[in-house]
């Protein structure tokens, strides 16, 4: 496999950063990844590599505010994101004509492709979240969400620590960095950027969503941080081509929690069930758009 680096300019002053990993010989699908909170794109180095080993190909970029990219750590906006997501998307299409491109979000990131997903001219082939952020198990108090979204309007660039503890990405603490071993790691999150996603969720749990593109949703039944149940119900009334995953006993990080070799080998089959073997999406590069 081939690994470049990756930038995405996006004005005079940001410049994303990222990583692509090429198959050697034949790409069957390309997958843009969308990192989590305080995450960054090497994170995903290991599954970037079991994907090119099976003629996938796997883009890694840093968000605002993460890793690579500029920005103060934690603060970023959600249309400024999706933005960056389709300057992406196209320049993916641009280098890569006629292979089919699926988005893959974790945690924050999967609320992001999720977001993404609903919008209208959606250029991808497929949609994957997983323990996407749609509501938090232990939420902040109602006082404190309302302090939080006036503040965003003051300090919008204030940030607080996410509190969030390896315990509860996954058990025993398998797999996971943390900010001693990764300097490019971060526990922060802006007032605006925590607003934004809780506002955006109470959204897209209160409608319905009938997507017809393949969807692949998947959700540890452990999971401490971000809601399993939230998860279910949203699935329920998003259509025909969308697929519910739940993974007992596994935590917030199905990635790198016990057992995610096994989570490789689903998404694979899924990948090559609704996406690769899909003649009519490869071959026609059908842009769909979200009902």
């Amino acid at each position: 496999m081939q690994i470049e680096k990756y930038r995405c300019r996006r004005s005079e002053f940001v410049e994303l950063y990222g990583k692509l990993w090429i198959p050697d010989g034949s790409m069957d699908a390309l997958i843009i990844m969308v990192h989590g909170i305080g995450e960054h794109s090497d994170c995903y180095d290991k599954w970037a590599e079991r994907f090119a080993l099976q003629s996938v190909g796997f883009l890694a970029f840093d968000l605002r505010g993460h890793g690579h990219s500029p920005g103060i750590r934690g603060h970023a906006s959600i249309n400024v994101i999706k933005d960056d997501l389709r300057a992406i998307i196209k320049s993916m299409h641009k280098k890569f004509p006629g292979i089919p491109i699926v988005l893959f979000g974790h945690s924050m990131g999967g609320h992001i492709v999720l977001s993404y997903a609903i919008d209208k001219n959606v250029k991808v082939q497929g949609i994957i979240a997983s323990s996407p952020w749609l509501k938090l198990v232990d939420p902040p108090s109602p006082l404190l969400i309302r302090i939080a979204e006036w503040a965003s309007h003051i300090v919008p660039w204030l940030t607080v620590c996410t509190g969030i503890k390896s315990g509860q990405l996954s058990r025993n603490g398998v797999g996971t960095k943390s900010t001693e071993t990764d300097p490019l790691l971060h526990k922060k999150i802006s007032i605006k950027f925590f607003t934004d996603l809780w506002m955006n969720s109470e959204t897209i749990l209160r409608n319905k969503h009938r997507f017809n593109i393949p969807l692949l949703l998947m959700h540890g039944t452990a999971d401490p941080l971000t809601s399993y149940q939230a998860s279910k119900s949203f699935v329920q009334n998003a259509g025909e081509y969308t697929t519910f995953k739940q993974w007992r006993s596994m935590r917030h990080d199905l990635l790198n929690d016990t057992g995610n070799e096994v989570v490789f080998q689903y998404v694979m089959k899924w990948l090559s069930k609704k996406i690769i073997g899909n003649g009519v999406v490869q071959n026609n590069r059908k842009m769909y758009r979200v009902a």
